[in-house]
């Protein structure tokens, strides 16, 4: 007599960034991770950490927000365990426990806040187990609101990684602060990030780049003219650099509300994707790439994934 299947495990994830939170939720069973949900919500938790180390009470209260109605999509769809981390905003700013301790009070959620080593790993096993039949090294590229993790490695793991602190929100903050952008600002960012060329992971041998993030899926977003994100269209679209040295170009000499009225980009992203897109067009240009694949897989599914792995299920894509 042959046993029942088991029924599917519904979880989800919750990455908590600089710019964005996001939820992923999936069911996980003996056919593996079947996503169910997912929702991107710009919040900029990390508005001022760059100059204030410190997490302003008006972002905590937008992420407590975004949170609560996570929490509550979780419920409506009986999700019955929430893993939940935080990135860079919550590892530098001083004031982390007071919002991680409201969540804990509030929601019920508990988040861990994870170093730049980890966050690397779960971008990396994101993109992996989605390239799983990938012979070549993989060179994925994370570029978040307050940190860039570059990670190189193969299916059988990392070899090389770095978090380095550049990232759209940190960068916007620091350098682009007039509207539009004048050009010794510019100037002034592309040095800064010079100054981090030494501690990119250069591949001995072929390799494909990966870009994960907000960054990276707004940009396939605007090449494509899209008025609304369609997962089908963003995940796997190979980015071309001429094509985004094109955009940079576009967003350098407009203002921001100007930027707001370009097909395919979120206005609440409109005044940080300048920043976010120098640094992976500066990475592809060091690293001699004349394209990228953009991934809309990252932190969260790598949390599911690594998470899972407890649970002993076979995970496929």
């Amino acid at each position: 007599m042959k046993s029942a299947p088991s029924s599917p495990e519904r979880v989800a994830s919750i990455d908590i960034g600089t710019n964005t939170i996001l939820l992923l939720i999936a069911n996980v069973g003996e056919k593996g991770l079947t996503p169910l949900f997912e929702q991107e919500t710009i919040v900029r938790l990390g508005e001022g950490v760059q100059k204030n180390k410190v997490l302003s009470q008006e972002a905590m209260e937008r992420g407590l927000h975004t949170l609560a109605f996570y929490m509550e999509q979780c419920r409506k769809m009986g999700t019955q365990k929430v893993f939940a981390v935080g990135t860079s905003a919550l590892r530098d700013a001083k004031n982390s426990e007071i919002f991680l301790k409201r969540a804990k009070e509030k929601l019920d959620l508990s988040i861990e806040i994870i170093s730049g080593e980890e966050e690397a790993q779960l971008s990396f096993l994101a993109v992996t187990r989605d390239l799983n039949d990938s012979e070549q090294s993989i060179l994925v590229v994370d570029v978040g609101g307050g940190s860039t993790e570059f990670i190189l490695g193969r299916n059988d793991g990392i070899t090389q990684w770095v978090s380095l602190p550049m990232g759209s929100v940190r960068f916007t903050e620091r350098f682009l602060k007039s509207d539009p952008v004048r050009k010794e600002e510019w100037e002034e960012l592309e040095k800064e990030f010079r100054k981090f060329l030494t501690e990119i992971p250069r591949p001995l041998q072929p390799f494909s780049m990966v870009a994960v993030g907000g960054t990276a899926t707004a940009l396939a977003s605007v090449e494509q003219g899209l008025d609304q994100f369609v997962y089908e269209k963003i995940h796997h679209f190979i980015l071309e650099r001429e094509a985004l040295k094109n955009q940079l170009d576009l967003y350098r000499f407009r203002t921001i509300e100007e930027r707001r009225k370009i097909p395919g980009l979120s206005s609440a992203r409109a005044d940080v994707i300048l920043a976010g897109g120098a640094i992976l067009y500066q990475a592809m240009i060091q690293l001699d790439c004349p394209s990228v694949l953009v991934s809309a897989h990252g932190v969260r599914y790598g949390l599911l994934y690594k998470k899972i792995s407890d649970f002993k299920f076979q995970i496929s894509n």
